[in-house]
């Protein structure tokens, strides 16, 4: 038996601040997230507009290139504001 029963031998550990052990902090390239928002936004849009049963619609792809490209550049600017963090609340 061990002199120092009843203490839990982790309870005191801190994680250390690198290495596989460490918690993630999770950062994102705002470039990346940008890109990821504007295609997650202006391709649906697009292939709604090329694809209509009447015919493909100019007005429609550039509606959604366009909205595709102001919500991704908000994004990525955004992301860049925060340092990369989008939360900053405690982690799990």
């Amino acid at each position: 038996m061990n002199d120092d029963e009843g203490h839990d031998q982790w309870s005191d550990r801190e994680p250390p601040t690198r290495g596989p052990s460490a918690p993630p902090t999770l950062r994102f390239d705002p470039l990346a997230t940008g890109l990821g928002v504007f295609a997650a936004v202006a391709i649906p849009i697009f292939v709604i507009g090329y694809t209509r049963p009447s015919g493909s619609n100019a007005t429609i792809i550039v509606i959604g290139i366009a909205a595709g490209l102001v919500v991704g550049i908000i994004a990525g600017l955004w992301v860049a504001h925060r340092g990369g963090s989008v939360w900053r609340g405690p982690q799990l």
